[in-house]
């Protein structure tokens, strides 16, 4: 594992394709032309960059944002099992963005804002089961109000709405045979599987080079400079990194709890019991504890 892996690292191949190559505009577009049965160029729209770092998306779930023309699009990827609350989270970082964006003499003044319309989408690369396709909606998480049986017109109730699209391999979503940037990121996610499940040393590095051989966006796997490279390579290994610091952290939960159930006098038996801990760590924790005592007297 990359011992000097940052906690808050965020980039991923994902963003780097669609928010941070060279090329990132021409590939985004082409995500969206792809969405949206487009067929724009390069100058035919306008497009820029409003990614918001560190808002709402973690490690994990790394986020691209673009203003296209008047719409706001959010590209999120996701490795894991897909979260009920993107939706939320999603508007979340919308509102995030146009606060931003506003001023708060825009939003008292009497005059009518106009905000770009919001568009969210996420790319599901995960190892679990999902259809094809799935809108997750905002107002599927609204309480039910059944002691009033009272309900709302759909006109009168807030909702916000998610695509998800499932681009595994597996899932042949005709969206990969449309976009030849996520087909070649879906590939190289479908290599790095493979390779774990043959033994690679190096997952990705056996990706990347499977890449290198595909037709698709190839000059793009063919030029990434070293850092692109670190960077991909270290994704993975951040994947261990959070694991790692996850274990961690409900170790140390453990050896808090044990240590204050030291000092309540409980067996350390019992606290082995109730921490999980070995009742060797316990005796340990029990016998430093214990020597501390008497080096404070």
């Amino acid at each position: 594992m990359n011992q000097n892996l940052k906690h808050n690292y965020k980039s991923s191949l994902f963003v780097n394709i669609f928010g941070r190559n060279i090329n990132s505009k021409e590939y985004f577009l082409s995500l969206y032309n792809a969405i949206h049965d487009t067929n724009y160029k390069i100058g035919e729209v306008t497009i820029k960059p409003v990614t918001l770092e560190n808002v709402v998306f973690n490690d994990i779930e790394n986020d691209v944002s673009m203003e296209i023309n008047d719409s706001i699009v959010v590209l999120a990827e996701h490795q894991s099992t897909i979260n009920n609350n993107m939706p939320f989270r999603c508007l979340e970082y919308l509102v995030e963005h146009y606060n931003r964006f506003f001023s708060n003499n825009d939003k008292y003044n009497t005059k009518e804002i106009k905000l770009p319309r919001p568009e969210c989408y996420v790319f599901y690369n995960g190892d679990d089961e999902f259809p094809q396709e799935k809108i997750m909606r905002l107002s599927d998480a609204f309480i039910k109000n059944t002691a009033t049986k009272i309900m709302l017109p759909e006109s009168q109730t807030l909702d916000f709405t998610v695509k998800v699209y499932n681009i595994n391999k597996s899932a042949n979503h005709p969206i990969l045979e449309k976009c030849e940037p996520l087909f070649a990121y879906s590939n190289f996610t479908e290599y790095v599987r493979i390779g774990k499940l043959k033994g690679e040393n190096n997952p990705p590095k056996y990706a990347l080079a499977r890449c290198r051989n595909d037709n698709a966006l190839t000059d793009y796997f063919k030029n990434l400079s070293k850092e692109e490279q670190s960077m991909i390579f270290g994704e993975w290994d951040q994947e261990m990194f959070i694991k790692v610091q996850k274990e961690i952290a409900a170790e140390d939960a453990s050896i808090k709890n044990a240590k204050n159930a030291i000092k309540l006098g409980l067996e350390p038996e019992i606290i082995a019991q109730i921490t999980s801990l070995p009742l060797e760590q316990v005796q340990q924790i029990k016998q430093e504890l214990e020597e501390e005592a008497l080096s404070a007297k």
